[in-house]
């Protein structure tokens, strides 16, 4: 077994249980290669934890054990998803709800790897070439814990030789439909990175409808498939859907025809959430609900925008074509953007117009999204409704 000794100081962090290797924590790591496990010990040999390498974020890989004589192997990983399995017995037996996380990286005990369940169509996504040395033994595992109908996979890390695609089972014929909170919703499995839908956010959409939705005019920026569109309209006055991607107009028009909504009483827009808002000036619309979404990092031919650079100029914008006491719904997914430092974005953006605002409430990761103790970025999502006086 190879071993990746730490630099003095370090050790007391990795006892805590933090469970990524930061690269700067270790003494030399030339010898580590993609998949391989090694013993992760103190500058006096002492051991601390059995790791892989799987380079992601700024680490060189995951604490898989802290036991010295645990195997990594198949009966491994099956502990494991079974221990996942028996924690979302919720899930399955929640009534109007077909898709879930069933195991998510880190907080269940793996770094770099995630399964979701589309209504018994599973969904594997590998981070790194290293977690996906390791995927023989997964896919044994996934067949030995968890029932499916088929199983696909995604690669998240760059590697032009995988494609990823349908793994095993009965491959169904794209776009299946899940349901969530008693809304439908396409999904596709094999098409690029994307699904259809963010599982993560599930609770934020359940709270719109439920709180901020009846008789509103809502506008969802960055509205990709249009989920929260969707599941708002009903309750709403009318909903307003923005994204940049051509493609997001029938994706969006076949989830509203999904939910017997017709797509032609709602309004659908393809254009740049900035361009919007000026064109949403010029016409007099306003908003008693805005949600923003954002994702993390974006280009275009015009700019590009950084989430923990741009936000404000977001909120600016929605400020001036909200109507009076209206309600904005503010989203991140960065796990580098804290929760205190997107709170402060917000706060000194609103202060600095003179704006005065409540904050309502504050929500992150659903439970089957479950996250690490000891590692703050595993709570990447973090939602903020506020009221605006």
């Amino acid at each position: 077994m190879k071993t990746a000794t730490l630099n003095r100081g370090k050790e007391t962090k990795y006892n805590n249980q933090y469970p990524l290797i930061e690269e700067e924590d270790i003494y030399a790591h030339d010898h580590l290669k993609e998949g391989d496990l090694f013993y992760l010990v103190t500058n006096k040999e002492e051991y601390i934890a059995t790791c892989y390498v799987g380079r992601q974020h700024k680490g060189i890989g995951w604490v898989l054990s802290y036991d010295k004589d645990e195997d990594i192997n198949a009966s491994f990983f099956e502990r494991l998803f079974q221990i996942a399995h028996e924690e979302r017995t919720y899930f399955y037996n929640l009534d109007g709800t077909s898709a879930f996380r069933l195991f998510n990286s880190e907080g269940d005990g793996v770094g770099g790897l995630t399964i979701d369940n589309y209504d018994g169509h599973l969904l594997i996504q590998w981070y790194s070439k290293g977690i996906y040395k390791f995927r023989y033994l997964v896919l044994k595992a996934i067949e030995a814990v968890f029932e499916y109908t088929s199983i696909y996979e995604k690669m998240r890390f760059k590697d032009d030789s995988l494609t990823g695609g349908f793994v095993t089972g009965e491959a169904p014929e794209f776009p299946i439909v899940i349901e969530e909170n008693n809304t439908f919703y396409n999904v596709n499995l094999d098409d690029g990175l994307m699904t259809g839908i963010f599982l993560d956010q599930k609770e934020v959409r359940k709270k719109l409808r439920d709180k901020f939705s009846k008789e509103r005019d809502i506008l969802n920026l960055f509205s990709y498939t249009g989920a929260f569109s969707v599941v708002a309209a009903n309750e709403a006055n009318s909903t307003t859907s923005v994204d940049l991607a051509n493609r997001s107009r029938s994706l969006t028009e076949d989830n509203f025809g999904l939910n017997g909504i017709d797509p032609k009483s709602q309004y659908i827009y393809v254009m740049d959430t900035f361009d919007f808002f000026n064109y949403a000036r010029r016409h007099d619309h306003f908003y008693d609900t805005i949600v923003i979404d954002p994702p993390s990092f974006a280009r275009n031919k015009k700019k590009t925008f950084s989430v923990t650079k741009d936000y404000d100029k977001l909120i600016l914008g929605a400020l001036d074509i909200l109507g009076p006491d209206g309600n904005l719904l503010l989203c991140t997914n960065n796990s580098t953007f804290s929760l205190k430092a997107f709170k402060k974005v917000i706060k000194d953006t609103l202060e600095n117009v003179d704006v005065d605002y409540e904050l309502i409430e504050v929500m992150g990761l659903p439970k089957d999204f479950k996250t690490h103790p000891h590692y703050k970025p595993s709570k990447y999502l973090k939602a903020i409704f506020l009221q605006i006086k």
